[in-house]
């Protein structure tokens, strides 16, 4: 018989204020049948029966009555004291002969060990990341990391965070989670619902190489697929270069290991694992009946859930309300097939034949001249200002044609040499045909055609200006060679300027017309229609509606922003994680010790937020991050707090600068600086 101990198979959802809300969940996931890897939970009677026999009862009481958690210091003051109590006594000796019994039969090398409140992971207060884990714990430092989980009740994040939802006054306790550790090849977070939009018909999954914690913590920018329940199917895949994974050392704890490429910037789940992970999660959510946030591991092939708790951060549905999925689905993705819809809208400062030519043209060239198959999409839907809808390139294939030409220039320095020769050919054989008198059809087609070739040597300059690991000598060449000649804009000109020559009915309107339309251009109300309201489908016919009409068919659509920034730009563009917009002077943190250094209304800009720096985060206007996804600790904390919040710009600490004053709009997932200091 246990008296403070509890396998998971002895716990279910009713035993929160024994087992916490992590231990709860793990053992009504257990019962369940559920993968869960096996373990026990050291119940909060053993935390309580360790404070009262160590008389720290009313030290503890008496140091919380003296904080005021709007002043830090007090805060970090309290928590030193409390947590050096509980750290330096000794844990009574029948507490730990039933914990060594439980570990014995267990038979783990290693094992996770994770505090779990008994006032966490419930539905309104979701205490993320508060408390303290400690992975790849071997029996040596059991002991040890037990006592700091309780004592982690206790860290000035924890204290604050109890003051700021107004569990003060209210009994608290926490158990301890031991589960057997699964070695992760391959680990991440899921959310039944998407926490974005709140569309209950899609799961997001987000996955990266190694533990999970390193995108929990936000320390990495993981892959994110969103899976459809019905019909279920992947109908977004996003891939992020990882470029170092958390893995268990040797010696016991985690440390930090390189992934070289081609694994780096490879997808991390194939399409029938993140089919097979989702049947999980909506396992799990039916059985709860609620959505659920969920962290889970893949070892040997095999799926495991590490965890599972409510998600706190999703409105309250409205009466009657209904998805809108099921209606945007027939009325666009079913016409003009699954995962290849892509829209633009056609604005009267862009000519469109070009605009065409460079989704087809970047990825038909490339691979025509070097044999070089770009395995993701050469460009994305993004969402601009005023209104309109615009495509720009992919962040992923901008990524893999980088590192592409990085890795062809370090086999041949000659590469980048033979590449400028040849793209100085090519726009020789351009001026000639601008120098040519001769109007008609076929020279634009001619004109295209040639921009087309001429792509695939101006390519490699441009994306080499695209990577940080591109050397100088490159970089230099680069940018002079973009500098030297914009055939681009040129060609448009020339374009628009020969169709009116041709046709000067088509003078305003010359920027409407598609390329497989120049042998029998459109009747002019068509194109006057196209001009005013218009959105086009790249290589499907042509859909005549207008961007209000698509808000309303799809109001929670996402248009994404994966572009890069540069230090040439006043905008830098991120995934968005909660919605809203601010004006606000920009504060970089770093450290722990800057916390106390945010104003009210500062928007904070961080490589990655921590649970150490809530205090700022509640003062914050809004919160822009350089790694994570959107399960990240960023996230979640922004969604629970509603602060308007970007993630994964991969460059907003390196661009933006103490003082700064930015517009951060979340609805769109645009950071825009309005003025430098």
């Amino acid at each position: 018989m246990w008296n403070f101990t509890k396998k998971f198979t002895e716990i279910n959802k009713k035993d929160v204020t024994l087992a916490g809300g992590k231990g709860a969940s793990l053992g009504e996931m257990a019962q369940a049948g559920m993968p869960i890897p096996s373990g026990f939970i050291i119940l909060s009677t053993a935390f309580d029966q360790f404070i009262k026999e160590s008389d720290l009862i009313q030290e503890i009481d008496s140091a919380l009555y003296g904080v005021d958690h709007r002043e830090i210091h007090t805060v970090e003051n309290v928590s030193e004291k409390i947590q050096g109590l509980i750290k330096n006594v000794t844990i009574p000796e029948n507490i730990v002969d039933e914990i060594k019994k439980q570990f014995k039969e267990l038979d783990a090398k290693f094992v996770a060990v994770r505090s779990s409140a008994t006032a966490e992971d419930g539905t309104e207060n979701a205490w993320a990341g508060q408390l303290d884990s400690f992975l790849n714990t071997k029996e040596e430092n059991l002991l040890e990391n037990i006592q700091k989980c309780w004592a982690s009740l206790f860290t000035p994040r924890a204290i604050f965070y109890r003051f700021e939802k107004g569990l003060h006054t209210t009994k608290i306790s926490v158990a301890v989670v031991v589960q057997k550790m699964v070695d992760s090849e391959i680990s991440g977070v899921a959310f039944s619902v998407h926490p974005v939009t709140e569309d209950k018909n899609q799961i997001v999954i987000e996955a990266g190489f190694g533990l999970g914690e390193a995108i929990v913590s936000g320390q990495i920018t993981p892959n994110s697929y969103v899976v459809e329940k019905e019909p279920r199917e992947i109908i977004d895949t996003n891939i992020s270069t990882q470029t170092r994974g958390l893995y268990r050392a040797e010696t016991g704890g985690n440390e930090w290991l390189d992934i070289s490429e081609p694994k780096a910037s490879s997808q991390v789940l194939t399409e029938a694992q993140i089919l097979e992970l989702a049947d999980l999660i909506i396992k799990i959510e039916n059985h709860y009946d609620f959505p659920c946030d969920i962290e889970w591991a893949l070892e040997g092939g095999n799926f495991y859930i590490l965890q599972s708790r409510p998600i706190t951060t999703l409105l309250k549905e409205k009466p009657n309300q209904k998805s809108q999925n099921g209606f945007w689905k027939k009325t666009l993705t079913t016409i003009f097939g699954p995962r290849k819809i892509i829209f633009e809208k056609i604005t009267r400062d862009t000519t469109y034949i070009m605009q065409e030519m460079w989704p087809y043209g970047c990825s038909e060239a490339v691979e025509k001249e070097y044999g070089w198959k770009n395995p993701y999409t050469p460009i994305i839907i993004n969402y601009m200002s005023q209104g309109s809808i615009e495509v720009w390139e992919n962040v992923r294939a901008t990524r893999w044609l980088s590192s592409t030409i990085l890795k062809k220039n370090s086999e041949t320095s000659e590469f980048m040499d033979e590449v400028l020769k040849k793209y100085k050919e090519k726009l020789s054989a351009i001026h000639k045909l601008w120098e040519e008198k001769m109007l008609s059809i076929e020279k634009i087609k001619k004109l295209i055609e040639i921009s087309k070739e001429t792509m695939a040597y101006y390519i490699p300059y441009y994306y080499s200006t695209l990577d940080d690991r591109t050397p100088k000598n490159v970089m230099d060449k680069a940018i002079e060679m973009r500098n030297e000649d914009d055939f681009f804009a040129k060609n448009d000109i020339v374009i628009r300027n020969s169709l009116i020559s041709l046709y000067p009915e088509l003078k305003g309107l010359e920027t409407t017309i598609f390329f497989d339309e120049l042998d029998s251009i459109p009747d002019i109300d068509i194109l006057k229609k196209r001009r005013e309201h218009f959105l086009a489908v790249q290589g499907a016919e042509r859909l005549m509606i207008t961007l209000d009409e698509f808000n309303k068919l799809h109001p929670n659509f996402i248009f994404k922003k994966d572009v890069v920034s540069g230090e040439g730009s006043n905008e830098i563009r991120g995934e968005i994680a909660q919605k809203g917009r601010v004006t606000g002077k920009v504060k970089i943190l770093r450290r722990r010790e800057q916390v106390g250094e945010v104003m009210e209304g500062d928007v904070i800009v961080s490589p990655m937020t921590t649970t150490d720096f809530l205090p700022a985060v509640l003062k914050a206007g809004a919160i822009i991050t350089d790694e994570g996804g959107i399960t990240s600790h960023a996230a979640i904390t922004a969604r629970e707090l509603k602060k308007p919040c970007i993630i994964g710009t991969r460059i907003a600490t390196q661009i933006l600068k103490d003082g700064d004053i930015v517009e951060v709009d979340a609805n769109k997932g645009v950071v825009k600086i309005l003025e430098r200091l």
